[in-house]
C-alpha cells in the first residue's frame, strides 16, 4: 500500500487538495516505520506550503500536527512541538467539521503535559477526551490514561486501562498501537510483581515490532525490556536490551529512552559484579539526567509563557476588533456612539486590570517553578554526587568490592528516593526522615564515620499522617556535617528533632561542630551556605503565600555548634 502511494504521488501531475490528501496519507503510513529519516520535516513543510496556496485549511491543520510530532518524538524537541500543535489547534477550532482533528491535537498536547509531570492536567485532558463523541479512536485515550497511572506509581490503575485499550486496538487490528500498548503493560506489570505475565507481553511486543519492522518503538521496547528481564534474572538478555536501546537512542537523539536505559545498565553491571562498567553507566546516567530535569523546567517555564502570550493577544485581538466596530458605529449613529465608547472604555480598563492580574499570576507560576528546580539540584548537588561516585571509584580501585557494592547499593536508594519524591509537594514525615537518614549513612562514611547523629521525633506525632516538602532539612544538614561536624577535631552529634507547637511543625537541625564564626572564614563555605538557606527560604515564602501561614526559618549560634528551626503549617494526610 505504501509503494503504491509513493508511486501514485511521483506520477501526480497537479497540486491541487487530492494530491494535498495523498501527501498525508503515505506520511500517516510511513513516518513512524522509518523515524531516523531526516527528510520528513521537508516533506511535510512542502505539504503545508502547498496546503497555503491551496487555501486548504484541512491541509495546513494536519501539516503543522505532523511537524509537531517530528519535533516532539523524532527530534526529542517537545517546545517546538507545541507550538506546531497550538497552530493545528488554531486551524481546526474554527471548523465544526474538524472536530475529529481537534482530538488527536489535544491529545498531543496532553502528552506534553505528561512528559512534563503535571499529572492532574494530563489526567483531566485524556479523561475529557474519553467522554468527547468525537473520539472514534478511544481505546488510544486509554492507553494514555494508563501511562499517567503509570507515572504515578498507580500501578493496578494502569494495567486496568492497558488491558481496556489493547483490546480496543486488537478490535481495530493496529499492530503498531499493540505493540505499544503490550511493552508498556508488561513493564507495569513486572514492576507490580506480575513476573510472568510482564515477560509473556514483553517478548509479544518484541515479535510484533520485528513481524511489522516497526522501527519507531524499538527504542522503547528495547528500554522497557531491558528491565523486565533484568528483574526477571535473565542478566543477558537484560544487557542485549538495554545496549541496544542506546546505540538506537543515540541514532535517534532520544534522550529520554537513552537516560532510562543507562540507568538499567548500570544495574545489570552491577549484578554481573562489573562495577568498573557500572559506576561508568551510572555517571553518565546521572549527568544525561540532570540535563534533562534543567530542560523540563525550562521547558515547563516557557509552555507557561508561550500560553500566557498566546491568551494575551487573543485578548488585544479582540478588543481591537470591538473598538474598530464601535468606531464604525459611532459614525453612523452619532449620539449612542458616545455611550458604546464608554462601555468599550470600561471592558478596555477590565480587560487591562485582568491582563495585570494574570501577569502576576504567570511571574508568581515562574517564580515557583524555578524555586523547585533550584530546590532539587540543591538537594543532590554535582558535589555530593561526584563525591560519592569518586568514593565508590577509590573503593574498586582498592578491590574492596563489598564496601563500594554496600555503598553503591545506599546511593542508588538515595537517588531513586530522590527522583520519586521529587514530583511530590509534599510527602509523609516517615518517608521524608527514610530519605534524611539514607543521606546521612552515607555522608558518614564518606567522612570515616567521623560523627553520629540522631533523630528524635515526639510522641504525640504521627509520622504517617503529617506531609512535609522533601528533604527541606537537607540543605542544613549537609551545611552542619561539612562546615561543621567534619572540621571538628573529636566526635560531634547531630540532632534532628520533630515537634509541634502552636499549630506548627518545629524541624530543628543541631550540631555541636565548629560554628558559624569559624565556618565563615572560609569565603567558598558561607556562598554555600547562604544559596542552601535562600532556596530553602524561597521554598518557605511560597508555601506562606499559597496557604496563607508563616513558616520560618531561623538561626541559632550556640557555645558549641550551630541550630537551626524550620516552622512548617501543620499538614495531614487524612
Amino acid at each position: 500500500m505504501i509503494d503504491s502511494l509513493e508511486n501514485v504521488i511521483t506520477n501526480y501531475k497537479t497540486q491541487d487538495t487530492n494530491y494535498v490528501n495523498l501527501r498525508i496519507k503515505y506520511v500517516a503510513r510511513k513516518m513512524f516505520l522509518t523515524p531516523a529519516d531526516t527528510t520528513w520535516t521537508t516533506y511535510n513543510n512542502k505539504t503545508l506550503d502547498i496546503s497555503k496556496k491551496l487555501n486548504y485549511s484541512k491541509g495546513i491543520g494536519i501539516s503543522y500536527n505532523n511537524l509537531g510530532i517530528i519535533q516532539h518524538y523524532l527530534l526529542s524537541n517537545p517546545l517546538n512541538g507545541l507550538e506546531y500543535y497550538q497552530q493545528a489547534y488554531d486551524v481546526f477550532e474554527k471548523d465544526p467539521k474538524f472536530q475529529k482533528y481537534v482530538i488527536g491535537v489535544l491529545t498531543n498536547i496532553g502528552l506534553i503535559y505528561l512528559e512534563q509531570q503535571e499529572y492532574t492536567k494530563a489526567l483531566k485532558s485524556f479523561k475529557t477526551l474519553l467522554h468527547n463523541p468525537e473520539n472514534k479512536s478511544k481505546y488510544t485515550t486509554e492507553f494514555y490514561i494508563g501511562n499517567v497511572y503509570g507515572e504515578q506509581k498507580k500501578l493496578d490503575s494502569s494495567i486496568y486501562y492497558y488491558k481496556k485499550s489493547l483490546v480496543g486496538a486488537e478490535q481495530n487490528k493496529r499492530p503498531i498501537f499493540m505493540a505499544n500498548i503490550l511493552t508498556n503493560l508488561g513493564l507495569i506489570q513486572t514492576n507490580a510483581g506480575f513476573l510472568e505475565d510482564g515477560l509473556l507481553n514483553t517478548q509479544e511486543s518484541l515479535d510484533l515490532i520485528e513481524a511489522n519492522n516497526i522501527g519507531g518503538l524499538r527504542v522503547t521496547a528495547y528500554t522497557n525490556a531491558a528491565e523486565v528481564y533484568l528483574q526477571n534474572n535473565n542478566i543477558e538478555k537484560a544487557e542485549y536490551y538495554a545496549s541496544n536501546s542506546i546505540k538506537l537512542s543515540e541514532s535517534l537523539n532520544s534522550l529520554s529512552t537513552k537516560n532510562s536505559a543507562l540507568a538499567t545498565l548500570a544495574n545489570v553491571y552491577a549484578k554481573k559484579g562489573d562495577y568498573k562498567n557500572a559506576l561508568t553507566n551510572y555517571k553518565e546516567h546521572i549527568v544525561l539526567r540532570d540535563s534533562l530535569i534543567n530542560a523540563d523546567r525550562k521547558l515547563e517555564i516557557s509552555r507557561k509563557e508561550i500560553q500566557f502570550k498566546a491568551d494575551k493577544d487573543k485578548a488585544i485581538a479582540q478588543v481591537e476588533i470591538e473598538r474598530q466596530k464601535s468606531i464604525k458605529n459611532a459614525s453612523i449613529i452619532g449620539g449612542a456612539g458616545l455611550v458604546l465608547a464608554a462601555i468599550i472604555g470600561f471592558i478596555l480598563y477590565r480587560r487591562k486590570q485582568d491582563a495585570v492580574s494574570k501577569s502576576k499570576e504567570a511571574e508568581f507560576n515562574a517564580k515557583v517553578s524555578d524555586t523547585e528546580l533550584k530546590a532539587l539540584r540543591s538537594q543532590m548537588n554535582p558535589h555530593f554526587i561526584f563525591n560519592s561516585l569518586n568514593s565508590i571509584g577509590d573503593y574498586i580501585l582498592k578491590n574492596d568490592t563489598q564496601s563500594a557494592s554496600d555503598y553503591l547499593s545506599k546511593f542508588a536508594k538515595l537517588m531513586r528516593l530522590t527522583l520519586e519524591n521529587s514530583e511530590k509537594k509534599e510527602i509523609i514525615l516517615r518517608e521524608d526522615i527514610s530519605l534524611l537518614r539514607t543521606y546521612i549513612d552515607i555522608e558518614r562514611k564518606r567522612f570515616n564515620n567521623s560523627f553520629d547523629y540522631i533523630i528524635k521525633v515526639d510522641d504525640n506525632l504521627d509520622e504517617d499522617n503529617i506531609l512535609v516538602p522533601p528533604m527541606i532539612l537537607q540543605p542544613f544538614i549537609e551545611n552542619s556535617i561539612i562546615h561543621g561536624l567534619a572540621l571538628k577535631e573529636n566526635s560531634g552529634v547531630l540532632t534532628i528533632s520533630f515537634k509541634a507547637e502552636n499549630d506548627m511543625l518545629i524541624c530543628s537541625v543541631d550540631d555541636n561542630g565548629i560554628g558559624r564564626k569559624s565556618s565563615t572564614a572560609n569565603k567558598a563555605n558561607t556562598e554555600n551556605k547562604s544559596m542552601g538557606m535562600a532556596i530553602t527560604k524561597s521554598r518557605i515564602e511560597i508555601i506562606n503565600k499559597l496557604k496563607n501561614t508563616n513558616g520560618n526559618v531561623e538561626i541559632i549560634d550556640k557555645t558549641e555548634g550551630t541550630r537551626i528551626d524550620v516552622s512548617l503549617p501543620m499538614q495531614f494526610a487524612y
